[in-house]
């Protein structure tokens, strides 16, 4: 990809996507969000940057605030203060479980529009960012990105993949998984038409279909990547885990259009052969 982009984030798909889009060292900010300065010659601002841990975003609430919300709206800020390009794009990465599910009402999935029901202190910051990075919008290319367990080959805590391996029991309840290339096809597809996102948009991204924990973990026994999962009930689950963990279907006929993602379980076992 042969465009100016600013990289902000060294996690799981902050590494990723350093590789997949082609990004510069140079241009792969690693330091703190808040500080972080725009170049005026920037085509692309992709931030992957925050606190994702959800016991640890419970514990420490302030500081949460200050990663996940005021400080993405001030690498925003410094994107409108100084890119000349009315064709600049700003990708910020949220978080696709700010719904309490697995379906709404209608029992189909959460589209971006639907209000949100966070259930834990993590999910009320993403959620926040969201509506503040809208509010100021305006005359701007901004994409907030909600995707859901994402996944890909590299080696990271955060990878889905690698904590799905870790348990021996997993429960059966479906949810929305995306894998990291999709990100990155949906980031590539928004530059080229960045007036899709003029004025700011939600969008929800996702591999097609849905798939539990459970079935994830029986491809991985599959591969011979782990031992064979037993089925572990949600209310056990959630009587483990504070916060509780929430399960979430994601649709968005929209980004399905543009896009044409992959269906979740060949997806899956695509990136799972990389893995081996």
């Amino acid at each position: 990809m042969h465009k100016n982009i600013l990289l902000i984030g060294a996690g799981h798909l902050g590494t990723f996507l350093k590789a997949r889009l082609g990004v510069q060292e140079l241009r792969h900010y690693k330091g703190e969000l808040a500080d972080v300065v725009v170049a005026s010659d920037t085509d692309l601002v992709v931030n992957t940057a925050g606190k994702t841990s959800l016991e640890w975003c419970e514990a420490n609430q302030a500081e949460t605030f200050r990663s996940n919300v005021t400080a993405p709206l001030a690498a925003f800020r410094s994107f409108r203060a100084r890119v000349h390009s009315k064709t600049s794009l700003f990708v910020h990465i949220s978080s696709g479980c700010v719904w309490d599910g697995p379906f709404p009402p209608i029992g189909l999935g959460f589209t971006p529009d639907m209000r949100v029901s966070p259930a834990c202190f993590y999910s009320w910051a993403k959620a926040a960012c969201d509506a503040l990075l809208l509010r100021e919008s305006a005359g701007w290319n901004l994409a907030i990105l909600r995707p859901r367990q994402v996944y890909s080959p590299i080696e990271s805590a955060r990878n889905t993949l690698k904590k799905l391996q870790r348990y021996p029991r997993l429960i059966d309840t479906q949810n929305s998984m995306t894998s990291a290339e999709t990100i990155a096809k949906t980031i590539e597809r928004l530059l080229a038409y960045p007036e899709h996102v003029a004025g700011g948009r939600i969008i929800n991204v996702y591999d097609l279909g849905v798939i539990s924990p459970y079935r994830v973990g029986c491809i991985l026994a599959a591969a011979a990547m782990r031992t064979s999962p037993q089925v572990m009930g949600k209310d056990e689950l959630d009587r483990t885990l504070s916060p509780r963990r929430v399960d979430t279907v994601l649709l968005d006929p929209w980004f399905e259009d543009m896009v044409r993602p992959p269906h979740v379980e060949e997806e899956l076992r695509r990136v799972i052969a990389q893995v081996k």
